[in-house]
């Protein structure tokens, strides 16, 4: 007997945004576990048809609130378009995302035109390094012994959404406090939200992708 799952149509919550002309429309960055440094790239959209000059900021700070720890300023001519921008971010004594101290930054990019603040993105991260190494697996340099289930990425009776949007936070939740420390989504892509509370609680994640198993090979599987 196999086991297969339909799957198609909207997966997760859909986002009208009204945003202004020039805005930061993606943000990916990071960290380095052993410097403190962050490396930042963000996408930064010009719908307009000319040229705009842009003041941008790049600021790091605690996820929980608290005082700017660093910042990054710089002017920018901005085309139609995308443009990609790199920059970075520091943290003098930074303190490490562990299991039992899940310690998160917010990294936040914004960008000022003819001295209006328009719309900027943040996003959270940890500084962490998680690797198999002569044997055994690692986190941040010292060797864990992984304590594992797995999930299938969806409730009881309702599927990928759940009626009740706490119905999988209250899942991982209870895994944390039965003391495992990985959580495989079988198969399926948990969430985004599912995943940020992993982040939060300190709960390493194992993700699978839709064909990551069952699926036979294709013909073409060599090219």
């Amino acid at each position: 007997a196999s086991l297969v799952g339909i799957v198609g149509g909207i997966m997760d919550s859909v986002e009208l945004l009204i945003t202004p002309c020039v805005h930061v429309g993606g943000l990916y960055v990071q960290p380095d576990w052993v410097t403190g440094g962050i490396q930042v790239q963000a996408r930064v959209r010009n719908y307009g048809a000319t040229d705009r000059a842009a003041r941008m900021l790049a600021t790091v700070s605690p996820a929980v609130g608290g005082e700017i720890l660093d910042t990054r300023g710089w002017e920018q001519v901005l085309p139609p378009g995308e443009s990609l921008l790199e920059t970075s971010v520091s943290v003098d004594r930074h303190r490490l995302w562990e299991l039992n101290d899940p310690f998160l930054y917010r990294v936040a990019v914004q960008a000022t035109v003819d001295g209006s603040s328009l719309a900027g993105m943040s996003t959270r991260c940890g500084f962490r390094d998680f690797r198999f190494e002569d044997g055994y697996f690692r986190l941040n340099g010292r060797r864990i012994f992984l304590k594992n289930s797995h999930h299938g990425a969806s409730a009881p009776a309702w599927g990928l959404i759940p009626s009740d949007p706490d119905f999988l936070r209250r899942d991982l939740l209870n895994v944390k406090s039965m003391g495992f420390n990985m959580l495989r989504f079988i198969a399926r892509p948990p969430q985004p939200y599912v995943l940020d509370l992993a982040d939060e609680i300190g709960l390493l994640i194992y993700e699978e992708h839709y064909a990551a198993w069952v699926f036979a090979n294709s013909p073409h599987m060599a090219e």
